[in-house]
């Protein structure tokens, strides 16, 4: 077919997701017969509660609607709103809840409801890339607010005094890649500093529920100007179910509806049904976010005997953020040589910083614990041997 008619538009050259390439190497070595460690993918191990599996057996035996509300079932987004009051002691109108296609569905759905052509949005690198690509997709301009040259894997909150003249800012907590939970003195001053600014305030709390020593409070229990973004695919241990939602303002809701029936008409039947009984299983997932804790200091321990590499013990998610700069080697070559040479597949940094990512690269430590431990191990003596 003659493809001349057809060439892609400006808004769509955004740069790759590297940890999907790197997946798909990773996926061609196991075809090959090689075994690879995944401790590229923050996804949780698969240990779906039973209750949700049964009910998941029940519901394909049931008549259930074909397409829900475009802002999701009422039943889901009741349990929803409950789960805040029983958390963050906070009363959210299950109407100011929408469930989206997972959590890139309402990142969608609130950019394009919230910022218009070459306005300015902050994002504290390092950072999600999706926001970044997202936002550049929709012609919206990125304005990069980069860690210390002395720190590289911490973000520093006060940075953002010198962004008065944002129309926006996306937040990360706790953070994917470096696990940084927020102090509520942080979010507090943040909260203060976008309503004195007017800059519209986005929350991103995917990871909520994976903390270690302190829990987090939602960008909500400081006021309700934001809008804050969650998922089921992280504590929920709900993964490629692509379920999500929105918590946002009286003042969206309109633009949301008419934005999402048009772009998605709705998210999955049955992911919706299923997810409400997600809830009666806090206490098992809990317990999965203690596994995790058990993982971090097992790897905390194994890290910090190889020479040279410095990082920071993660507060919350399933991310250890290594700064490689002592090791003269950039991040996407580093990654390679250890996929290919002892099968163990990380995360380079380009994809989460723009100035400091190939000096950093992330590890996962989400997947069964075994795994981990044996995967860092064959790592400490691969850096033994070569560095």
């Amino acid at each position: 077919m003659n493809n001349k008619f057809f060439f892609p538009s400006k808004r769509s050259n955004i740069d790759s997701f590297k940890v999907m390439q790197l997946l798909s190497d990773a996926s061609s070595m196991e075809d090959n017969g090689k075994k690879v460690y995944h401790l590229e993918l923050g996804e949780p191990p698969q240990f779906t509660p039973l209750l949700l599996k049964n009910e998941v057996k029940r519901l394909i035996n049931s008549n259930l609607p074909g397409y829900t509300p475009s802002n999701g079932i009422k039943e889901l987004r009741k349990k929803i709103s409950n789960f805040y009051e029983f958390k963050y002691n906070l009363d959210i109108n299950h109407d100011n809840i929408f469930i989206t296609t997972g959590s890139s569905g309402a990142f969608l759905l609130s950019f394009i409801s919230s910022f218009d052509k070459g306005q300015k949005v902050g994002i504290f690198n390092p950072v999600y890339p999706a926001y970044r690509n997202i936002l550049k997709s929709l012609n919206v301009e990125v304005i990069e607010i980069f860690p210390d040259d002395s720190d590289i894997c911490r973000i520093d909150f006060q940075k953002i005094q010198k962004f008065k003249n944002l129309d926006g800012l996306v937040i990360s907590n706790p953070n994917n890649p470096n696990g940084q939970v927020f102090l509520n003195k942080e979010l507090d001053y943040i909260y203060r500093f976008c309503c004195k600014n007017n800059i519209r305030l986005i929350s991103d709390e995917i990871y909520h529920g994976i903390e270690f020593e302190n829990s987090s409070n939602s960008i909500l229990n400081f006021g309700p100007k934001a809008i804050v973004i969650n998922s089921f695919s992280k504590y929920f241990l709900m993964p490629g179910w692509r379920l999500g939602w929105a918590i946002i303002p009286d003042s969206l809701r309109e633009n949301f509806l008419k934005l999402s029936q048009n772009l998605f008409i709705s998210s999955g039947n049955i992911a919706q049904y299923s997810a409400v009984k997600i809830f009666e299983c806090i206490d098992e997932l809990d317990e999965i976010v203690k596994q995790y804790l058990i993982s971090r200091e097992q790897v905390y321990k194994l890290l910090s005997e190889i020479k040279g590499l410095n990082f920071r013990k993660p507060d919350g998610a399933f991310y250890f953020y290594l700064d490689i700069t002592n090791f003269k080697i950039s991040s996407e070559e580093l990654t390679k040589k250890i996929l290919n040479e002892i099968g163990v597949a990380l995360t380079p940094g380009t994809d989460f910083d723009k100035k400091f990512g190939l000096r950093t690269m992330r590890l996962a430590f989400a997947m069964d614990n075994q795994k981990v431990i044996e995967a860092v191990r064959k790592l400490r003596k691969w850096f033994g041997e070569n560095y």
